[in-house]
C-alpha cells in the first residue's frame, strides 16, 4: 500500500513537473471552447470572409495585359513554393515604370516643401538612360522630356483605369504566409510615376494633364483598398501619402479649380483607412490562425519551419496540446488588445491600449503558451499609428479641399471650419474636430494650418518633431498640413515603439 502512494506520489509530481517545464497546465478553456463564445456573439475567425470577391476579368484593372503576368504562377501541390509561369512577362511586368536611380525625396508636404524638380533633372541627365536637352533647361521640362520614355505605358495604363474601373489582384489567399504579392512594389513605381509627373506638369502650367495624373495616383492607391492583408494596406497608405504631394503642391500654387476640387474631395471622402486598420487586424489574426491549424494537421512543424522558426521551442511532448494553448493565448491578446484599440464606430484610435499590449508581450513573451505569439505578433503601436496618421492626412487635404472652394466662392477662409456647412471628419486620435487657424500675410504659407494631436494626443501648437532626415515623427508632435515649413520641437528622447 506504501509503495502504491509513493507511485501515484510521484506520478502526480512528474506530472506537476511537466506542467511547469512546458507550460502545460491544463487550461480552464481550450481554443475550441474559446472560438465557440466569440463565435455565438457574432465574431468570425475565418480569413476566407474577408478575401474580395472576384470580378469579371474585362473590368479587373488588375488584368491589364501590362500587370496580369504578375501573378500568372505555377504552385506546388502543397502551396509552399510558386514560380512563374512565364517568367519573361512576369519580369516586364515587375519593371513597370521603374526608376532604376537612388531618388530625392519626393513626399515633403510633411514638413512643408516642394519636390526639388531640379534634383530629378540632374539625376536624369547624369544617367545616360534618360532622354535630355543637350543643354539643361527648365526643371519641370525636363523631367517631362525624361518620364516621356515611359508614355506609351502610361498612357496605356490610364486608358485602361478608364475602361477597368475595379481591380483585384489574384492573390493565392489559400497559400497564407507563402503567397506571393510582386504587384506591391509595382504600384509603388507607377504611383511615383504618376505623382512626379503631375509635380512636373503643374510647375509647367499644365493644369488639367496634371490632375489627370492625380486622378491616376489615387486610382493606383485605392486599387489596395480591399485587400485585407496588413502589408497591403500599408502600401496603400504609403501611394496615398506619395500622390498627395502633387495635390499639397496644387493647393500650395492655388491651382486647383473649383471642380477639381469638388472631385477631389468626393474621391478622399471615400477613404476609411480606421475600418481598414480593423480588418487588416482581423485578417492578420484570421490567417494566424490556419498557419497554427495547418501545423497542427501537419502533426509536426517541419513544413512550416521555411516560414516561423518552430524548431527551436518544439515540446518534448503533446505538441497538439501546445498548440492549442498556443492558439488560445493568441487569439485571447487578439481579443484583449487589437479589437479594442479601434473604435470603427466612433473612427478613433485608442494608443493607450498599444501601451498595454507592449508590456503584456513583454512580461509574457517567455512563457511556452506564448512562444507562437511571441513569433508571429507584432507590438500594434507602430502598426496602427500608422493607419492613424493616414487618416488624419487624408482627412486635411479633405478639408483643404473645402477650405479652398469657401475662398473661391466667398473670397476669404472662414474664420472657424464649422463656417464651412459641410459634414467634417474628426480627428481620430481626440475624436474631436481637427484645430485650425488663419494665418494672415502675403507668404506663400500665409494662409491657414490645420493639425491634429497625433498618437501623443496631446495639442502641441501645431508643432512637429524632425527625425534625422528632415522627415516628421508620427510618434511625437502634431500632424500638420500647411503650405510652409512648420514650427518644430526638440526630440527630447527617443520615441517609444508601442
Amino acid at each position: 500500500m506504501r509503495k502504491l502512494t509513493n507511485t501515484l506520489l510521484l506520478l502526480a509530481t512528474l506530472t506537476g513537473l511537466c506542467f511547469l517545464l512546458e507550460g502545460c497546465g491544463p487550461p480552464k478553456k481550450t481554443w475550441g471552447s474559446f472560438r465557440r463564445e466569440w463565435e455565438a456573439r457574432g465574431e468570425k475567425f475565418d480569413y476566407r470572409a474577408m478575401v474580395p470577391a472576384p470580378i469579371p476579368s474585362e473590368k479587373n484593372f488588375a488584368h491589364t495585359p501590362l500587370l496580369k503576368p504578375l501573378f500568372d504562377y505555377e504552385w506546388n501541390s502543397e502551396l509552399t513554393d510558386s514560380k512563374p509561369a512565364d517568367p519573361e512577362k512576369h519580369e516586364q511586368a515587375e519593371g513597370l515604370l521603374v526608376i532604376d536611380e537612388d531618388l530625392p525625396a519626393i513626399i515633403r508636404w510633411p514638413s512643408g516643401r516642394r519636390v526639388e524638380l531640379a534634383a530629378f533633372q540632374k539625376i536624369f541627365r547624369e544617367n545616360g538612360f534618360w532622354p535630355h536637352p543637350e543643354k539643361p533647361g527648365k526643371p519641370a521640362e525636363d523631367v517631362l522630356q525624361a518620364l516621356g520614355i515611359f508614355a506609351d505605358d502610361m498612357a496605356e495604363l490610364t486608358r485602361a483605369a478608364r475602361e477597368r474601373p475595379l481591380c483585384r489582384f489574384d492573390l493565392k489567399y489559400e497559400a497564407h504566409l507563402a503567397a506571393a504579392m510582386p504587384h506591391l512594389l509595382v504600384l509603388r513605381n507607377l504611383t511615383r510615376c504618376f505623382t512626379l509627373r503631375a509635380v512636373a506638369r503643374l510647375h509647367a502650367g499644365n493644369l488639367e494633364a496634371a490632375f489627370a495624373d492625380v486622378e491616376m495616383g489615387l486610382f493606383l492607391a485605392e486599387c489596395l483598398a480591399d485587400e485585407p492583408l496588413a502589408i497591403s494596406q500599408l502600401v496603400r497608405i504609403s501611394n496615398l501619402e506619395m500622390i498627395l504631394q502633387a495635390i499639397w503642391e496644387g493647393f500650395a500654387a492655388r491651382k486647383w479649380t473649383a471642380g477639381q476640387l469638388a472631385a477631389l474631395g468626393k474621391h478622399l471622402a471615400g477613404i476609411d483607412l480606421i475600418e481598414s486598420c480593423h480588418l487588416a487586424l482581423r485578417c492578420e489574426r484570421d490567417m494566424a490562425n490556419q498557419f497554427i491549424d495547418q501545423v497542427k494537421k501537419d502533426a509536426g512543424y517541419e513544413k512550416a519551419q521555411a516560414l516561423v522558426d518552430l524548431a527551436e521551442h518544439w515540446p518534448r511532448s503533446d505538441p497538439a496540446g501546445w498548440l492549442d494553448r498556443n492558439q488560445l493565448r493568441f487569439n485571447e491578446s487578439y481579443m484583449k488588445f487589437n479589437r479594442r484599440i479601434i473604435d470603427t464606430k466612433t473612427r478613433t484610435i485608442k494608443p493607450g491600449v498599444a501601451a498595454e499590449q507592449l508590456k503584456y508581450i513583454e512580461e509574457n513573451k517567455t512563457k511556452p503558451d506564448h512562444i507562437m505569439s511571441s513569433l508571429i505578433v507584432l507590438s500594434i503601436g507602430p502598426l496602427v499609428r500608422q493607419f492613424g496618421s493616414g487618416q488624419s492626412v487624408v482627412d486635411h487635404a479633405l478639408i483643404a479641399c473645402m477650405l479652398e472652394r469657401h475662398k473661391l466662392k466667398k473670397g476669404k477662409y472662414p474664420g472657424k471650419l464649422a463656417e464651412l456647412e459641410e459634414s467634417l471628419p474628426n480627428d481620430p486620435y481626440s475624436g474631436k474636430p481637427y484645430l485650425y487657424s488663419v494665418t494672415p500675410g502675403t507668404g506663400p504659407g500665409d494662409r491657414y494650418q490645420l493639425h491634429g494631436v497625433g498618437w501623443n494626443q496631446e495639442d502641441d501648437g501645431g508643432k512637429v518633431v524632425l527625425d534625422n532626415w528632415g522627415g516628421t515623427r508620427e510618434s511625437q508632435g502634431d500632424l500638420v498640413w500647411r503650405y510652409s515649413p512648420p514650427p518644430t520641437l526638440p526630440e527630447t528622447q527617443k520615441p517609444e515603439e508601442q
